[in-house]
């Protein structure tokens, strides 16, 4: 009993040193990898804010393109005002041309016909005068013939001539004020004309003046308008080779980025399965070095069995024992070829056979104290049925109690699986009192 006791001591010093922490040197591995990919995190933060700076830098060139390109609507805006100006002057020019040539036609008319006035107002007086003339000769001809013939009417004959010679001057008179009214109306008219004309030439020259500031003002806008338009086409030919190289500098970026990545990627990917290396093979030395020291422990208690050791203890009764599943029973208790790793190990339970899920029942009532994945055992559950006596259940796929639980005889703890060592589908179900294994088929109705 104390070889027994000094064997299990062993095995409790033991796994610690199975579960311990990797060694110096696998720490110096993983901090130089954390350490690389920590600098390929801030290698990559690096070039997004530097591509982050080449799109604002785009955004602005874009901006400066958009305000060029308002900049030319304007001067087009002017320059359309300026030909709108220019045609109205050229309109009013020919307007006032034609004035002009409609002044001067009746400048030319008010003077053919005051050179017409001048010729009646000759023929009037040269008639006058000849009647004047035709008077005098009268009189004197009267006279004459009052003398030489002593004629009683030679008064009313007198009286007659003067009367008529009166009325043909005073036609004559008349006809030379209105001819003259006539002449002054035509040299009024000559002179408004005139002055129609004047204004007229007034505004020929303003409009002319006006043309000539409003084809300067174009010839300026013109000017600044191809002088901004060189600008921008500059400015646009520079933004353009500048969104090209940025353009070239993002895909280059991105490309990095992507090679950055990709080597992070890989570099974690190392790691994980480096990981899960060194665990995978902790977990087998642990596991083998537990199934080294259980198989010693079994072989040691047997053993002492045969040779009597135990017989002064005395072991209660078990409790009855119900079978935890609904299949073939597929191996036995004891030594066997084991299915995975192809040598002879002993076997502490029975393995049923059962469809994925199946229910497993609780061989006798207890309490849960322990619900985990345990290595090769996959997820497993064990009841304590007091007394020494406890069940163990491995390679479950589902669990339906919790450590505590008080389970009746019966009761579903957990679903077939094949978690853990397993090839298949099946219940491994064990049968401990204080810890060792008994062969359960002794306890079962098989």
């Amino acid at each position: 009993m104390k070889k027994f006791l000094r064997i299990v001591c062993l095995v409790a010093a033991m796994l610690p040193l199975a579960l311990s922490t990797p060694s110096a040197a696998q720490d110096s591995f993983f901090e130089e990898r954390e350490r690389q990919i920590e600098e390929k995190k801030r290698e990559i933060e690096a070039r997004q804010r530097e591509q982050a700076s080449l799109k604002r830098q785009a955004l602005f060139a874009i901006e400066e393109l958009n305000v060029t390109n308002a900049q030319i609507e304007e001067v087009d805006a002017a320059l359309t005002e300026v030909n709108n100006w220019i045609a109205a002057a050229e309109t009013r020019l020919r307007a006032v041309q034609l004035s002009q040539t409609a002044a001067q036609e009746r400048v030319t008319a008010a003077r053919d016909r005051d050179a017409d006035l001048d010729e009646d107002i000759a023929a009037i007086q040269e008639r006058l005068r000849n009647q004047v003339v035709d008077i005098y000769l009268d009189l004197v001809y009267e006279q004459n013939f009052l003398l030489q013939d002593g004629d009683p009417n030679r008064n009313a004959r007198r009286q007659y001539y003067i009367e008529e010679l009166g009325a043909d001057a005073q036609v004559l008179i008349d006809r030379l004020r209105q001819t003259k009214d006539d002449q002054q109306i035509a040299v009024q008219q000559a002179e408004q004309a005139q002055i129609e004309i004047e204004q007229a030439q007034v505004e020929i020259e303003e409009a002319l003046t006006d043309l000539a500031e409003l084809r300067r003002a174009q010839q300026k806008l013109q000017e600044e308008w191809n002088r901004k338009r060189e600008l921008l086409q500059a400015r646009i030919d520079a933004e353009a080779q500048a969104q090209a190289e940025i353009e070239g500098e993002i895909s280059g970026l991105e490309r990095n980025i992507e090679e950055i990545e990709d080597e992070i990627e890989r570099e974690r990917e190392r790691i994980r399965l480096e990981e899960e290396r060194r665990k995978r093979e902790a977990e087998l030395a642990r596991l083998a070095e537990l199934e080294r020291q259980r198989q010693a422990d079994l072989a040691l208690l047997a053993a002492q069995e045969r040779i009597g050791q135990f017989d002064d203890i005395q072991i209660p009764a078990p409790p009855s024992f119900l079978n935890p599943v609904k299949g073939p029973l597929v191996s036995g208790y004891g030594n066997r070829v084991h299915p995975i790793f192809g040598t002879v190990r002993f076997h502490a339970g029975l393995d049923f056979a059962a469809d994925m899920g199946a229910p497993i029942w609780a061989a006798a009532s207890g309490t849960v104290i322990q619900v985990q994945t345990r290595g090769g055992y996959g997820d497993t559950v064990v009841i304590d049925h007091e007394g020494g006596w406890s069940t163990l259940y491995a390679h479950l796929s589902s669990y339906n109690v919790r450590v505590g639980d008080r389970v009746a005889t019966g009761d579903v703890i957990g679903g077939i699986g094949s978690t853990g060592w397993s090839t298949g589908p099946h219940l491994h179900f064990e049968i401990l009192y204080r810890g060792s294994p008994r062969d359960p088929a002794n306890y079962l109705d098989l």
